[in-house]
């Protein structure tokens, strides 16, 4: 029975990663943290060549997690970001401060010295540095859309393809850092719209009966999740030894990506072509359903009241964990 609940408390913390992981601004690492399942994940990535039946068991339903939330989230987010930007940043900027408690745990206790403070300050200025850039290159035009319209256009420049494999090895790099958001380096780097739009409508044509896209979309899944795995290991490496020899910095640096990474939720291109759309300008691949004057004020209750619910669930899962260190 224990296994069982340990099984399925793995599988919905990889829900959450997932989900996290696929919204600018928010770390998919953090989310792992939250669920405190972070330290077994890159315990279980650096020493699966050592135990491999044991990684594997930490591993798998999380990975069976990630993998739904993300599908899910592409059909969810395809239409979200399109009509309610705004709403769905409130919901996770709710989720993201409600769990913020859970993470100052791993510092309690730790006196607050100068050193400290300025990692953390460190950490949250490259954050928003980030989002900002997201906005600056995405004004000056650099995306990929053009790419990714169909297999012809993919196949047809080859090089996307090579650059797919390190920008995924760059998004592994938020996927075991705590803070750093992997969908926000794609918003940077300009694969993130692209990316989403091409896996939705490539996907919905595959059910229809239409394969014209299959390969363009399974290679694409496949270059971005190779360069993923290599980096994942990597820095899953680098992780373990700086918590091992340098842990409470480490954590410290991880709050200050953390909320840095709420600022940056409502400071990057995507949401700020939203912006633009509310001042009167037009946007394409935006189709407001809301107005600001509703949608706004509806956004900050979404913030409270997420933030209340991801607050009251983090501390039941902390109080189910405190009974069973109890019981051990």
């Amino acid at each position: 029975m224990k296994k069982e609940k340990s099984w399925l408390g793995r599988f919905v913390a990889g829900i959450g990663i997932g989900t996290g992981a696929a919204i600018p601004g928010v770390s998919g690492a953090a989310v792992a943290l939250i669920f405190r399942v972070y330290e077994a994940i890159i315990g279980a990535v650096d020493g699966f060549t050592k135990h491999i039946k044991k990684s594997l068991a930490t591993l798998f339903p999380i990975i069976l997690g990630v993998g739904l939330a993300v599908i899910l989230c592409i059909i969810v987010f395809h239409w979200a970001f399109e009509h309610v930007m705004f709403l769905l940043i409130c919901l996770f900027a709710g989720f993201l401060i409600g769990s913020f408690p859970s993470i100052l745990q791993e510092v309690k206790g730790v006196p607050l010295t100068k050193k400290y403070v300025i990692i953390a300050i460190i950490g949250g200025l490259i954050v928003v540095a980030l989002g900002v850039m997201s906005i600056i290159l995405g004004n000056y035009g650099v995306n990929f859309d053009s790419y990714f319209v169909n297999s012809e256009s993919f196949f047809g420049n080859w090089w996307t393809i090579i650059v797919l494999f390190f920008v995924g090895i760059l998004a592994s790099v938020a996927l075991t850092v705590p803070g750093f958001s992997g969908s926000l380096i794609l918003l940077v780097l300009g694969f993130y719209r692209p990316l989403i739009d091409s896996a939705s409508t490539w996907g919905k044509e595959i059910f229809k009966g239409e394969f014209g896209n299959t390969g363009a979309l399974a290679v694409m899944v496949l270059v971005f999740g190779i360069g993923c795995l290599i980096g994942v290991v990597f820095v899953s490496k680098i992780m373990t030894r700086l918590l091992e020899k340098h842990h409470d910095a480490t954590y410290f640096a991880i709050i200050g990506f953390i909320i840095g990474s709420f600022f940056v939720l409502f400071l990057n291109y995507q949401i700020w072509q939203y912006y633009t759309v509310w001042a009167g300008a037009h946007v394409e691949s935006i189709n407001q359903s809301l107005s600001p004057a509703f949608e706004i004020p509806l956004g900050i209750i979404f913030i409270g009241l997420f933030g209340f619910f991801s607050y009251m669930i983090v501390r039941a899962q902390n109080n189910i964990q405190a009974k069973q260190s109890q019981n051990n």
